[in-house]
Formats: structure tokens, C-alpha cells, sequence
């Protein structure tokens, strides 16, 4: 068995445990392994598996009864970790505050449980798949009413996690991102019309050949986003070229070697569509060192959630998702699931706020003189 160098095995045959609990692989009352068969199964002295279940007890995961073994104990009697004492308490998750556009949700979410009179806790924090599944188990069982977060993984470990979360009623609501086919509630942006218009302006701007640069479509923002990219060419009857897409892998090939391929495309593309604006930012430094002038030579479109092309005071056609609708409609919907959890599900797609007027001036593929026009000539 392959196990994470950074976890102690105990940790790794508790996690496994509260999973089995989670998921009613072993339901309340059941018989847990005991110490020597779980040694055997791992592989491992009886140590390790002497401490899992030591902290599962202290937890109040099992009860151990001597001479007949442990058992799942009831879920009231689990450790609640996180329980604010005299408040209706509900919780925000996020991976982190570095972006305007989360730090505007929260601030939304935050204001509209206020209104309520409820309690938000807020977490910040960057999880592996396996710290992920711990956390939303603890949430829980914590004596947290509801949680609003943004999925960062989708294991099926999480997905069936979250399917037992649906089926006990327990309130969750998925914040910026959706898992298709996972029964949900959630609050989204509509990432799809974000990348339709914002392309459908570079098209109205005189552009055709217009490269796509995104991150791996994982998360159903990034995948959407390029679904609508993809229908506002076909609508305008231009063929999506796989050449003129670069994905951004910050572990594959570097972000210049994939601007010199697009660019040493035959259809060298006039205009840019980015996932976001932090590809935008980037893009930008790799075009100005191949002499290429945004806007005069290139145009580039992107989703501006850190306010980085107005900092970077680069003309560019933009888009900003809606943070603080987002924030307090998500708070809204959590805490209408806590007051009828067998109400139908909420699922809203929330329009980006579009920075730009529709226009129909020339762009850099009609412009005479241009650097690009030069380099054509060339």
C-alpha cells in the first residue's frame, strides 16, 4: 500500500476509518476491525493502529468495550471541533483571500447570514483531496448548521461523501464551481455566457483567428468557459483550431514555449481569449517580448476577478463575475436548506458583469502599419 511520505500511518488508518464511518461502510453499532486485524491489513506493527484507534475513542468516533472490541458510536457523540456555543453557526471555505472576486464573496456571505441573526465562520485554507475529505467530515459533525465552500477536488471519495451529505439532508451549498450529476445546491457564475460574450466582442471587433489560452478544464468554471468560447465561433461560422489553444500546466511546458507555438501558427492569431486575468497579466509579458503591442497589435479578453487590468492600465475587453450576489445569494440558499432540507434543490447561474461597451471598431487584423502587419510582410 502506498502511503503519503508527510503521514504518520495512524493518521492514514484513522482517515480511512472515519471515511468507512462517513460513508455508512460501517454504520452506527457496527464492529470496527480490531487493532490486530487492521495491523494486518496495513502491514504494520499493532502501534500505529493502537493510536488510530485511541484518537477515534478520544473523538468520540468508537466506543471500545473491554473483551468484545469497538463500535461506531451514534454521531451525537462525535468531537464537535468547530461548535460555537450560544450561536446559530453556519461556515464559508475558500482556498484563499489572494482574489478580489473571493474576498467579495465572502463578504457577501458573511453579510447576508448576519442578517439572519446566524453566525459565519469562515475557513481559509488550501486542501489536499485527503485534507478535504477530513475537513467536510468534521464540519459534519461539528454542530455547524450548514457549509457553503468551493469544491476543490473531486475524488470519488468527496463525491460520495457529499451524495450521503444530500441523502441525511445535512446543508451544503457549492460556491463558484459544480459538479455535473452530483445532487446539489449551488451558486455559480454562468461561465459558459462569460466565455460566449467576451468572444462574441473580440468577433465583433473584426477578429477571427483568436488564440485560447486556459488552465485544465478540471473545475467546470475553466470547462465551461471554453464551451463558450468554442459556440460564439461556431455561431459566427469560424472553425476552432486546436493550434490556437494553449493549456497552462504550471508543471508542463513553460508559458513561452506555448505563446511561440500559437504565434508560429500559420493563422497567427489577432486577439486572445484567457481563462482569467492572471493569464492575462502573463501573456502580456510574453507578447511584449516578442515585440507585440495590447491593444495596437493584439487584443486580449479575460475574466477580470483581481482587478489586474485596471492596476496594469492595459486596455483590454473584460468581464467580472458578481462576488457579492454571489456571497449572499449563497447564504441565502444555505440557510433556505436549513430552515426545508427536502425542499427542491437551488441551483443559480449568476451573470458576469461585462466592462466594456459592444462595439464595432476595427481591430488589430484590419489595422494598416501595425507591428503584426509589419511582421506579415516580413
Amino acid at each position: 500500500m502506498r502511503v503519503p511520505a508527510d503521514l504518520p500511518l495512524y493518521e492514514l488508518i484513522k482517515r480511512d476509518l472515519k471515511s468507512l464511518m462517513e460513508n455508512g461502510d460501517l454504520p452506527q453499532g457496527a464492529r470496527v476491525p480490531s487493532e490486530l486485524d487492521l495491523a494486518r491489513k496495513y502491514g504494520v506493527s499493532r502501534n500505529p493502529t493502537r493510536q488510530a484507534l485511541r484518537d477515534l475513542e478520544l473523538e468520540g468516533y468508537i466506543t471500545r468495550a473491554p473483551g468484545r472490541g469497538s463500535f461506531v458510536a451514534p454521531r451525537a457523540q462525535h468531537q464537535r471541533l468547530f461548535a460555537v456555543n450560544g450561536w446559530r453557526t453556519v461556515a464559508v471555505a475558500c482556498p484563499g483571500l489572494e482574489c478580489h472576486y473571493t474576498r467579495k464573496v465572502i463578504q457577501g456571505f458573511v453579510q447576508g447570514t448576519q442578517e439572519r441573526g446566524v453566525h459565519a465562520m469562515v475557513y481559509f485554507r488550501r486542501l489536499s483531496t485527503e485534507d478535504e475529505f477530513d475537513f467536510l467530515a468534521d464540519i459534519r459533525n461539528s454542530g455547524i448548521e450548514g457549509v457553503a465552500f468551493w469544491l476543490q477536488h473531486t475524488s470519488q471519495q468527496i463525491l460520495d461523501l457529499l451524495r450521503k451529505f444530500y441523502q441525511s439532508a445535512y446543508p451544503f451549498v457549492l460556491l463558484d464551481r459544480f459538479v455535473r450529476g452530483l445532487d446539489a445546491d449551488f451558486v455559480v457564475t454562468d461561465n459558459e455566457d462569460v466565455g460566449y460574450q467576451l468572444t462574441s466582442e473580440l468577433i465583433r471587433r473584426g477578429h477571427t483567428d483568436i488564440g485560447l489560452l486556459t488552465f485544465e478544464p478540471e473545475a467546470t468554471s475553466s470547462y465551461d468557459r471554453v464551451a463558450g468560447h468554442r459556440r460564439a465561433l461556431e455561431e459566427a461560422g469560424i472553425l476552432f483550431t486546436e493550434e490556437l489553444m494553449a493549456v497552462h500546466d504550471p508543471q508542463g511546458d513553460p508559458l513561452s514555449a506555448l505563446v511561440d507555438r500559437i504565434m508560429a501558427h500559420r493563422r497567427r492569431p489577432t486577439a486572445f481569449f484567457c481563462n482569467n486575468d492572471g493569464l492575462a497579466a502573463m501573456l502580456l509579458d510574453e507578447l511584449a517580448e516578442r515585440g507585440y503591442g495590447v491593444p495596437g497589435d493584439i487584443e486580449l479578453a479575460t475574466v477580470d476577478d483581481n482587478e489586474l487590468v485596471e492596476a496594469l492600465d492595459v486596455s483590454m475587453v473584460t468581464a467580472s463575475q458578481a462576488g457579492l450576489e454571489m456571497g449572499r445569494e449563497s447564504a441565502k440558499v444555505l440557510l433556505a436548506r436549513i430552515d426545508d432540507g427536502h425542499a427542491p434543490l437551488q441551483q443559480r447561474f449568476l451573470k458576469a458583469r461585462l466592462n466594456y461597451e459592444p462595439t464595432a471598431l476595427q481591430g488589430a487584423a484590419r489595422k494598416k502599419g501595425g507591428r503584426l502587419a509589419q511582421k506579415e510582410k516580413v
